[in-house]
């Protein structure tokens, strides 16, 4: 981590005491592995990244935002470079107000730090629908749209209309069109240049919230019983042909699953997972992920694409591993119009609530103090405070702010002189003045104010030192007006000019008289604070306590073929619970592990009431396996049951298939036509014998009237279904031998 260690050195005086060095950032990641980064800088407004943009106006290093992880491997030897991580400000949530008419546009906005899952249940708790495959994508907002996330037939630019975006290297903050992110599957012309501030999504009003819930709780259950847990990032190729050919079935047919180099293996559950140990080596992924490249190639003619971002890496001279390392989509032409947007968009624009001449006056502050090389220190002099005669530059508009001149510095030195001498009362009337100084309708003297709006708590994670809150003095400036303000016993403000060059003893003394009426505030505040929440917490033990609220009745909604002994079994263990705390989740859980059972939806009553409703799913065909033991299926090919003998109030799909268990999922062939059988019309279900899967996978109907119907393989069934509803209108069925409808185009044999 030394290619850049000057540059480094100089951003980490720049960007103030706030920045952390040599940080692990491997728990910042879902694979949990890496080492630590050179700096780390947690952004907590908006303000804050125009500080970082003006720093790296003037440091040449690595810089990267990482939001929720999912989708990076970080170096075991660290990254040489600044890490951005996004505060509370990055989580916005704006829902539209009222309620559309079902099937309707609607707009939201989620902000780039916001959690995919959050994300997607706000939406249709706010009866809304589109949104719902993001439940299952352990990402953020931010990373979903430089990627192109997606899932469950869709992705981000289905729902992308544009984006708020924020260029770190042009200090630009400007919307964005959707159509000028270049868009692709899995990947964008982002950069780390360029982080998310903000999304705004194209959703539509759904029919109702039970059809959003339905989904996501389908969605979870897919994902439950498909995809891994533990220390992996998803998916780690992208499909080479996207609805076609799948990267984890080229994986799985060479038999990969549960290949390990050193501390990295693939998954038993899915072929396109990799997983680390805990404790493991980032090198060992990479070296996987390499493995399975080179193999896939060998054997299939693909080149796969990661989907991981590799933070850290260097060149190792193999070459296996060097590919993957250098390997990146072409967006060349991409980004070069992604860029050129976002100058058109930003042309004029700034945002008039940053005080960016605050954040130079700061950052001037920091280099005079940093102890850095004369030379440099000369030259971001120069760049940050102009030639010293008066201009400050701001990037992108070139407006500048004016410094005072000596003789301002000697008229402001003899206002204050004067202002230390007047009686208290007329204090709130100079606090006035200062105030107008700034704004720039009284005075000229320049005193730098930090608007406390835009100072935005921190995380647990990134504790911001309290030392960041003072104000730096530049070398230039003989005297500052520090403004102290406290509450008297009678609550009324009281401010009080110190003078730097008042002795520091009167000045010690001056501020503990002042303040000592608002300690004794704060005293009684916590007091009565503490009080307040041990009464509440008294009264909540009581009630949680309480025979009253215990669940005494559990009703049951909507079951007909789910298992009655889970279902008891359920509901007995909610019995004698506080009804605030029963445990809906594992309830839910336990019940959606029945395959008759699609989604799951509880809800509790006070003072003892829980009511369970079930939505159980439809059967809709049945095939033998090996075994000669029957399997009813529903419209997705899940195995809802295993039976002896036949179920013939369901259409009997005639073949041998697997011998599939409850829960698992039949082949394409055989969901296509569970689906044909629950989509026949009314005029042709009469006349359907039978439905039938072939050796080579294809779908064929066989007809009362003895015709047989090719379908052919299990794609674009609704349109072969309608060419042959058509024919069979306009023909005796008793007259045609057979219909081919595989190639698309019917094709009649008739007698």
């Amino acid at each position: 981590m030394n290619a850049h260690s000057d540059e480094l050195a100089i951003a980490a005086q720049l960007l103030g005491p706030r920045v952390r060095t040599d940080v692990s950032i491997a728990n910042l990641t879902t694979y949990r592995v890496g080492g630590n980064a050179a700096l780390q800088f947690h952004v907590e407004s908006l303000a804050d990244l125009w500080h970082v943009s003006m720093v790296l106006t003037q440091c040449e290093i690595p810089v990267t935002v990482i939001g929720r992880g999912s989708n990076v491997l970080v170096s075991d030897d660290g990254f040489a470079g600044l890490v951005l991580t996004l505060g509370d400000f990055a989580n916005e949530v704006s829902m539209p107000t009222g309620k559309g008419a079902p099937g309707t546009a609607a707009s939201v906005r989620f902000g780039g730090g916001v959690a995919l899952p959050v994300a997607s249940r706000q939406s249709v708790a706010n009866g809304l629908a589109g949104f719902e495959w993001a439940v299952g994508v352990p990402g953020s907002i931010g990373g979903a749209v430089r990627m192109n996330a997606g899932g469950h037939g869709s992705d981000m630019a289905s729902n992308l209309s544009s984006v708020r975006l924020f260029h770190l290297r042009k200090g630009i903050d400007c919307q964005v069109a959707a159509l000028d992110l270049g868009l692709r599957f899995r990947g964008s012309a982002l950069t780390d240049d360029h982080i998310v501030l903000s999304a705004d999504l194209r959703l539509t009003w759904a029919e109702s919230a039970e059809e959003g819930d339905s989904r996501i709780a389908e969605i979870v259950r897919w994902r439950r019983e498909n995809q891994p847990g533990g220390q992996n990032a998803g998916s780690v190729f992208v499909n080479p042909e996207p609805g076609k050919v799948s990267a984890g079935a080229l994986i799985d047919q060479l038999g990969l699953r549960g290949l390990r180099i050193g501390t990295a293996s693939i998954s038993e559950k899915h072929a396109n997972f990799i997983q680390a140990d805990e404790g493991g080596k980032a090198i060992d992924v990479v070296r996987l992920m390499a493995e399975v490249k080179l193999r896939v190639r060998e054997a299939h003619g693909y080149q796969l694409r990661s989907e991981i971002r590799l933070l850290g890496f260097s060149l190792t001279g193999d070459e296996r591993l060097d590919a993957l390392l250098t390997s990146e989509a072409d967006t060349d032409v991409a980004t070069i119009r992604l860029e050129q947007a976002i100058d058109r968009e930003s042309a004029g624009t700034r945002d008039g609530s940053i005080p960016v001449e605050a954040l130079e006056s700061q950052l001037a502050g920091s280099i005079a103090q940093s102890g850095v090389d004369p030379l440099a220190l000369a030259e971001l002099q120069q760049v940050f405070l102009g030639d010293q005669t008066g201009e400050v530059s701001i990037p992108d508009d070139g407006d500048a702010s004016v410094v005072e001149t000596d003789a301002e510095v000697a008229e402001a030195k003899h206002a204050l002189d004067e202002s230390v001498s007047e009686p208290a009362d007329q204090l709130e009337d100079d606090s006035l003045v200062a105030s107008n100084a700034v704004s720039g309708t009284g005075s000229s003297a320049r005193i730098v104010i930090v608007d406390d709006d835009l100072r935005q708590s921190t995380e647990i994670d990134f504790p911001q030192d309290l030392q960041a809150q003072s104000v730096n003095v530049a070398p230039t400036s003989q005297r500052v007006i520090i403004t102290d303000d406290s509450l008297n016993e009678e609550g009324e403000l009281v401010s009080t000019l110190v003078d730097r060059s008042t002795p520091s003893s009167w000045r010690m003394l001056l501020r503990r008289v002042v303040k000592r009426p608002a300690v004794r505030n704060r005293r009684k505040t916590v007091l009565y604070s503490v009080l307040g929440l041990a009464g509440s917490l008294v009264f909540v033990l009581i009630v949680l306590a309480s025979p009253l609220v215990a669940v005494s009745r559990v009703e049951i909604e909507g079951v007909t073929y789910a298992d009655k002994a889970l279902i008891d079994s359920v509901a007995e263990s909610m019995m004698g619970t506080s009804v605030l705390t029963v445990d809906t989740d594992a309830a839910q859980r336990r019940l959606e592990s029945d395959p008759w059972i699609g989604a799951v939806r509880i809800r509790t009553y006070l003072p003892n009431r829980v009511v369970i409703e079930i939505r159980e799913r439809q059967p809709a065909a049945w095939f033998v396996g090996v075994d000669n033991r029957a399997r009813v299926i529903d419209v997705e090919g899940r195995v809802l049951a295993v039976v002896d003998g036949r179920p013939t109030r369901y259409l009997w799909v005639e073949g041998t298939g697997p011998n599939l268990v409850s829960g698992s999922i039949a082949d394409p062939s055989y969901r296509a036509a569970a689906q044909l059988a629950l989509s026949l019309p009314a005029e042709l279900e009469p006349i359907v014998e039978k439905l039938g899967v072939s050796g080579a996978g294809d779908v064929v109907m066989t007809l009362t009237t003895g015709t047989l119907v090719n379908f052919g393989q299990p794609v674009d069934m609704r349109n072969k279904l309608v060419n042959v509803v058509v024919l069979v209108r306009r023909q005796d069925p008793n007259k045609i031998l057979s219909i081919d409808v595989s190639a698309g185009t019917p094709v009649v044999e008739s007698n």
